[in-house]
């Protein structure tokens, strides 16, 4: 972790210069921020916000090597990035759940009729896995059924943790997209 080099006079003089930067800064900053956001304004919105923060927190780090605008940008982007990353995390927790849900049911626990519900659930998501290709039907199982860690299925794939988490999200996808297309009920 970097320390702060500067006394708290020296803060107060950057703080009020970032203060200024940002009056200047925060209009275009929004407007570009909707614009990557696919004119989303509640995400922008949000994005803005922990770019602000962020921007703030390690503005004496700032060094001038680009512009304020430019620098600012560039924590927006990785908001964003960040933003999306916790979306498909936040989905997760909700499907790898029912994923264990299912695979874990007990017979005794269930009545006959959540029991046949279970199964035909199991069997639904069964054919939907079934179409899937080899490739991604092995990552869901890796990562929900084997529970590996995103390091541990890049380990295995011989391919960065960020390339596992882009596999896996597009994977996970592919399953919604064919879940939804034949259960649409689901």
């Amino acid at each position: 972790m970097t320390k702060n080099p500067y006394t708290h006079s020296e803060k107060s003089l950057k703080y009020k210069s970032f203060e200024k930067l940002y009056k200047e800064a925060a209009l275009p900053l929004m407007k570009f921020l909707v614009k990557r956001t696919g004119g989303d304004t509640e995400v922008a919105e949000e994005v803005f916000s922990r770019t602000v923060e962020s921007a703030l927190t390690g503005y004496y780090r700032f060094e001038n090597k680009s512009t304020f605008f430019t620098w600012v940008c560039r924590i927006g982007l990785n908001k964003i990035a960040d933003y999306y990353r916790d979306q498909v995390h936040q989905r997760s927790r909700i499907i790898v759940p029912l994923f264990e849900e299912l695979a874990e049911a007990k017979d005794s626990s269930l009545t006959p009729e959540e029991q046949l519900a279970v199964n035909d659930l199991r069997a639904n998501l069964g054919r939907c896995l079934a179409v899937l290709p080899d490739e991604t039907r092995k990552l869901l199982q890796l990562r929900y059924w084997e529970e590996l860690s995103i390091k541990k299925i890049a380990h295995l794939l011989g391919i960065s943790e960020r390339a596992a988490e882009g596999k896996l999200y597009r994977a996970r996808a592919e399953l919604r997209v064919i879940v939804n297309e034949k259960y649409p009920d689901l």
